[in-house]
């Protein structure tokens, strides 16, 4: 086994103990080929992180199904803005004001209230 010496981020290259190299494109090639059917018979990659978290603990699986209920939660509550009874109480207050409204314009044009 060849352990990696050093990686030069400016050439974009991985160096390895007996001297040979690689370019970084092709290591990130190798490593997924070299992970391919480790990891519980599937391959590995980035997009899979969520999957292989629920593999390595339990703890970890709590904690992201804690953080999507609590996401799911809030997404929710963000579509109903009011409920129900607030949209009933606003709506008759709204009702309330236009009749008011329109009784002071019909009692105003009568002569009932000065202008």
């Amino acid at each position: 086994m060849v352990d990696i010496r050093n990686i030069d981020k400016k050439n974009r290259t991985v160096y390895y103990d007996d001297g040979s190299s690689i370019t970084y494109k092709n290591f990130v090639d190798r490593f997924r080929q070299f992970m391919k059917q480790r990891i519980a018979g599937e391959s590995l990659y980035p997009a899979d992180m969520e999957r292989f978290m629920r593999r390595t603990s339990g703890k970890n699986l709590s904690q992201l199904m804690k953080g999507k209920k609590l996401e799911g939660y809030f997404e929710g509550v963000s579509d109903k803005l009011l409920t129900r009874g607030q949209k009933i109480a606003i709506g008759t207050v709204v009702a309330i004001i236009m009749v008011a409204v329109i009784v002071f314009v019909i009692l105003r044009n009568q002569g009932l209230i000065p202008s």
